[in-house]
């Protein structure tokens, strides 16, 4: 009885080796964004320059509006020829819209944290805290079941997504709803059209 006892644990061991080495990466916040990223194809598939089509509606009673940009996020987001946004004010947009693409996720300078995890829209979901690459601290939440990104907390604010969507060999979602810092709904986007571009196209007038 003995030997069968111990032939048993002999076995056993490696595999509960196994499955604690797996729930510790589940619980650390380097393997999580590790595999959140490889969920999207991998760090060398994430979109670092794109052009998209939006129709986005501010408040609860705006006019959806359309929209095509060009973006290299963080820096440059263009619309039309013109940069959106001036270079004092980088860090006020194009930091979220660079987390919509989990480019922090794989940018060197970024300290990652775990916090404690959450449901959004009937969805369990991982959180992690990035500071360093994007200031404030920013924290995000993925779906535990998909890797996808579901909301975005920052500078008060919460981002809402949903309706991913496949761009060449990764993904991202395709609808956000933005709440504002009082509760208010401040905007709410639709992209229709996602392209990843090889370099940003001539014409562009840089700030």
């Amino acid at each position: 009885m003995k030997t069968y006892f111990y032939a048993f644990a002999f076995l056993l061991s490696p595999f509960a080796l196994c499955c604690g080495w797996s729930q510790a990466a589940t619980d650390d916040p380097t393997a999580l964004a590790k595999r959140i990223v490889a969920s999207h194809g991998g760090a060398e598939r994430l979109l670092r320059i794109l052009s998209f089509e939006e129709t986005y509606v501010l408040g609860t009673s705006g006019k959806p509006t359309d929209r095509k940009s060009v973006l290299q996020p963080p820096l440059l987001w263009f619309v039309g020829k013109t940069e959106r946004v001036s270079q004092e004010n980088k860090g006020a947009i194009c930091q979220d819209v660079w987390m919509w693409t989990l480019g922090p996720l794989v940018d060197p300078r970024s300290k990652l944290e775990s916090i404690p995890a959450a449901t959004i829209d009937g969805k369990d979901a991982k959180g992690l805290k990035v500071s360093g690459s994007v200031e404030p601290a920013m924290e995000v939440f993925f779906d535990t079941s998909t890797s996808d990104l579901l909301k975005i907390a920052w500078k008060g604010e919460q981002f809402l997504f949903s309706a991913p969507v496949d761009v060449d060999g990764t993904r991202v979602p395709s609808k956000c709803t933005l709440i504002g810092k009082t509760g208010n709904l401040r905007v709410t986007t639709e992209l229709k059209k996602i392209d990843r571009l090889a370099a940003l196209p001539e014409g562009l007038n840089k700030p």
